[in-house]
């Protein structure tokens, strides 16, 4: 993978296979400690002792369809916090959902760029309505702190029952504001 949201993007998905409900997403700079830290958090169907373990091999996939052979996304992903002076924690239970949270030392030479994580957030909105998302952005720098909070949640509570996520104007809402919220927090910079 070319940059990290798309990292993001595949955990996100894990989270709607595994029948999340919920899916929390936290991305935090922190320019101070030198870290960067994503953290994706679902109370999806969990896994097992097992299934955790051979979920960090790439000869594993949890797919139904079964038309990869192998689950690159995790070790991937693994691999690359490790490369960049971090690393990266899974803990799930059956039942109860997964936590995947990786670290990177932010100014490594070869940690990936961020990428279009504004419209990483905006694709698994839309591509699963259904599924409350809440996303929580915060940039700790030299000068101050910027947080950016978004919450589907929030957005269905004030639109009632009668307007959908994915009613064109929510649509165009829903991509304004994240990418507002992007370039406030400067996360698409890094």
């Amino acid at each position: 993978m070319q940059d990290l949201s798309l990292h993001i993007l595949d955990i996100l998905e894990n989270s709607a296979r595994a029948g999340a409900r919920h899916i929390s997403l936290e991305v935090t700079a922190d320019l101070t400690r030198n870290r960067l830290t994503i953290r994706v958090e679902d109370d999806g169907s969990g896994m097992d002792e097992e299934t955790l373990h051979m979920a960090e091999s790439p000869f594993y996939t949890s797919k139904v369809e079964r038309t990869k052979k192998v689950g690159l996304g995790i070790p991937l992903f693994k691999q690359s916090a490790e490369h960049c002076d971090g690393g990266m924690t899974i803990t799930s239970q059956p039942g109860k959902g997964t936590v995947v949270q990786a670290t990177f030392a932010y100014d490594h030479i070869d940690r990936m760029p961020m990428g279009h994580l504004a419209d990483t957030v905006f694709s698994a909105v839309l591509g699963h309505p259904d599924i409350d998302h809440r996303v929580l952005l915060t940039r700790i720098g030299f000068g101050g702190k910027k947080v950016f909070r978004f919450d589907t949640a929030e957005i269905r509570e004030e639109l009632g029952d009668e307007v959908p996520l994915t009613y064109p104007d929510v649509v165009e809402f829903i991509g304004q504001t994240l990418q507002e919220g992007v370039r406030e927090t400067q996360m698409e910079e890094m």
